[in-house]
């Protein structure tokens, strides 16, 4: 999944005013003398130096291997992360390893004193429970940043959807790195012009948040809308204004003003119609006719609110099985089901299953006039081709024994079964890559086939463009697990068609069933990290991808 990085880079555009005027950093007009803030990162390398600025004419830093050092305490001095994705290492040396990564205004615990300032001029800081963060560029002691302060509520691993997402509306988004005034957002989206929201107070129905889970994460019942669910108004409506209304003060926060950066970058950036935002928090900026809600991106960038439709994420989720044994089966089409009696033609109910319906079964099956029929209970039968089936495993891979924890996922059925040894635990629909059996080493749209281990856990993951075809970008995409190379199962808050396959490479769930298996498979994450890779050495879970 690496590849994201460049072309993340790469998308980012200067902004330019005309060509009589020049190239400007969003200027304030002459007759304000408003001054521009500094970005955290210039301030960072000001304040720390820059993390591995080595002088050329320094020696090299030869490699002294893992330090042995004490685990911070929990209670003790904090880092604060200053970029999405800061990287932590397994040495204090950027020719470490680097073994997870901190999201933009993540707290950890660290060492008090740095182990030591070579390659990092602000110094290498133990962090809990492992690893090595240096103070600088990608992070900072001092706690009362504005970043800090700006995320102080971290992303939500309790729900479906870790952030409150949006997608970008018909025309384009533009993103910006410092909050811009009326004039600035005038001159930067000439060529996208915001529309009026006019879809503000549209009532909504379920959010993916909103279907009941127990205390490990399962499904127990169809999502019900309470009125303290996230983005509830005060009212007990969702809609799409208060998806995008967060607790507390409406008004731009003290410690933010236009110009402000939370991370250091090019200036401005626009977004495709229909890709998607991971929103942290929300404020109005301006008076009058200028006033503006803006959204606060999960990478420190500021999108208007109006240029954004709600992602609610699907409320479809599979089936926990609870010692349950197979087969299951998700219905298709919107089939109706059949009482069978002897000797007389199947009898059409007038029951109508919702299309994907996850269905216990009995095991039962008979076959009339040549159509195979599945029980579903002593009353209800389906037809077999009404019906995604998962069928009861005989044959299994041998590494499936004792307690290991294994995802079976079948791409011509786009079904996933989760394992504990020979004993499934939850299946459900995904959507794979679109050339479901095509090879992918080959330049298939397709999901690499073959016995994997989970290598990497992210909270949210930057996904390719591929995966959406090109037409949009996809952000923060929840739950991920890397297997291989360009390869990760995720979940998908954009997507509604599972059982389908659509995607280039990657196998995606819907958000309550990619938030369980995120939370089932190993390795875990330590607290405050966003994401964390997996030694090679190291046991995890099996990724099993097959016909």
């Amino acid at each position: 999944m690496h590849r994201h990085t460049t072309s993340a880079v790469s998308s980012w555009k200067r902004f330019a005013a005309p060509a009589t005027t020049g190239a400007v950093r969003f200027a304030a007009p002459a007759t304000t003398g408003a001054v521009r803030f500094v970005g955290l990162a210039a301030l960072g390398l000001a304040l720390f130096g820059g993390c591995g600025t080595q002088a050329p004419d320094e020696p090299v830093i030869e490699d002294e291997g893992i330090p042995n050092v004490p685990v911070p305490q929990a209670n003790g001095p904090k880092l604060v992360s200053l970029r999405h994705g800061a990287s932590i290492y397994d040495r204090p040396a950027l020719t470490g390893n680097v073994i997870g990564s901190l999201r933009l205004g993540a707290k950890v615990a660290r060492a008090e004193t740095p182990y030591s300032k070579r390659g990092c001029e602000g110094g290498w800081f133990a962090i809990r429970p492992r690893g090595f963060v240096c103070a600088g560029v990608d992070s900072s002691v001092d706690l009362e940043l504005p970043v800090s302060k700006a995320f102080s509520e971290g992303p939500a691993l309790d729900a479906a959807l870790p952030y409150r997402y949006g997608r970008v509306r018909d025309g384009a988004a533009v993103l910006y790195a410092a909050l811009p005034t009326a004039e600035e957002q005038a001159l930067a989206e000439d060529k996208h012009k915001a529309v009026a929201d006019e879809v503000g107070a549209r009532r909504l129905g379920p959010s993916a948040t909103d279907v009941p889970l127990d205390g490990a994460f399962l499904p127990t019942g169809v999502p019900v809308l309470e009125r303290d669910a996230a983005g509830v108004g005060p009212d007990g409506y969702r809609t799409v204004a208060s998806w995008f209304s967060f607790p507390g003060p409406a008004s731009l926060p003290s410690f933010l003003g236009y110009g402000t950066t939370l991370v250091g970058g090019i200036e401005t950036r626009v977004l495709k119609a229909k890709s998607g935002v991971a929103i942290t928090g929300s404020f109005v900026v301006g008076e009058g006719a200028s006033e503006r809600r803006f959204g606060i991106a999960a990478d420190g960038q500021f999108v208007p609110i109006d240029r954004l439709n709600e992602a609610l994420g699907s409320t479809f989720f599979g089936i926990p099985l609870r010692g349950k044994n197979l087969p299951v089966g998700f219905a298709l089409r919107n089939p109706h089901t059949y009482r069978l009696k002897k000797d007389t033609k199947p009898e059409r109910l007038d029951e109508e299953l919702e299309h994907n319906q996850a269905l216990p079964l009995t095991g039962r099956f008979r076959t009339i006039d040549s159509t195979l029929f599945y029980s579903i209970d002593d009353e209800r039968w389906i037809r077999h081709r009404d019906l995604i089936l998962v069928q009861a495993r005989h044959k299994f891979p041998e590494f499936a024994s004792g307690v290991q924890k294994w995802i079976d996922i079948s791409l011509a059925n786009q079904t996933l079964i989760a394992w504990e040894g020979r004993r499934p635990v939850f299946a459900t629909l995904v959507s794979t890559g679109q050339d479901r059996l095509g090879d992918p080493n080959a330049g298939a749209p397709a999901t690499l086939q073959g016995t994997f281990r989970v290598r990497a856990k992210h909270v949210t993951m930057k996904l390719d463009d591929a995966e959406a075809k090109g037409a949009f970008s996809i952000a923060d995409a929840p739950w991920g697990l890397e297997f291989a190379d360009g390869f990760a199962i995720t979940g998908s808050y954009w997507q509604k068609n599972f059982g389908e396959a659509e995607n280039f490479h990657n196998v995606t769930l819907a958000p309550v069933d990619a938030h369980w298996l995120w939370h089932w498979a190993t390795p875990e994450l330590p607290e405050g990290w966003h994401s964390t890779r997996v030694a090679e050495d190291t046991e995890s879970t099996m990724v099993f991808v097959h016909k």
